[in-house]
């Protein structure tokens, strides 16, 4: 996957929201915002069941 800018910024938000305020991703379709996301939890969010 490409270092995407909005990736950090999702690890600045992750610290300072402490699960208490929604991100909202918008941009063009197609630029890859859904796989960035996909990626983004795979590395820093643990399943709750």
């Amino acid at each position: 996957m490409f270092k995407r800018k909005i990736y950090s910024k999702m690890q600045e938000w992750k610290k300072d929201s402490n699960g208490k305020t929604a991100l909202l991703i918008e941009g063009a379709r197609r630029i890859g915002k859904s796989t960035v996301v996909e990626e983004f939890a795979k590395m820093n969010m643990t399943a709750i069941y």
